[in-house]
């Protein structure tokens, strides 16, 4: 029998291997950063890829990685950056618009997901959030300022959560728990 090998997932959903050196999948997200470990991608990696942009190869990619990224990237990536540095925060802010508001969702209590599920953007009805708000499994992300119209709501999140932006209830009180 064959063990199962782990993976880690980012905040996006791009998909590693477990040691972050292979990128397994892009994330169908307008532009992306490249975890800055990696130093390949799998040929397959950009399947699903249907809004893609922009990519960003980290500074642990050789000449042959991003070469080899150039020739099996889609056709809708206009812009390619190969940084010799390591990344700046302030380049990639989680909370930019690094998706594409036309492939945005929002479930019946009002609040708008992007990123097939994955990015919690915000609450657009409040007055349907009510006490508690449940964040479905597989969330990654839920952005600055969420529920920042939601006074005294408690957010119940899963242990999928891998951030959590600031001020997620603005000025308003607010808690949040992760489930089990």
């Amino acid at each position: 029998m064959m063990e199962k090998k782990e993976k880690w997932t980012d905040e996006f959903g791009g998909v590693y291997t477990a040691d972050k050196k292979k990128l397994l999948r892009v994330p169908n997200v307008k532009r992306y950063k490249i975890a800055e470990e990696c130093e390949e991608v799998d040929k397959d990696a950009f399947e699903g890829c249907e809004i893609l942009e922009g990519l960003y190869l980290p500074q642990s990619f050789s000449d042959k990685a991003a070469e080899d990224v150039f020739c099996i990237m889609p056709v809708s990536v206009d812009c390619l950056h190969h940084w010799t540095t390591p990344y700046v925060d302030d380049v990639y802010d989680t909370n930019e618009f690094w998706y594409d508001e036309e492939h945005t969702m929002t479930d019946e209590y009002g609040v708008k997901y992007a990123n097939e599920g994955r990015r919690l953007i915000s609450a657009t009805k409040p007055e349907l959030i009510g006490e508690e708000y449940y964040v479905p499994d597989g969330v990654l992300t839920i952005c600055d300022g969420a529920f920042g119209f939601c006074g005294g709501v408690l957010l119940s999140a899963p242990r999928s959560i891998k951030v959590i932006g600031d001020y997620i209830f603005g000025e308003q009180s607010g808690k949040i728990v992760i489930r089990d």
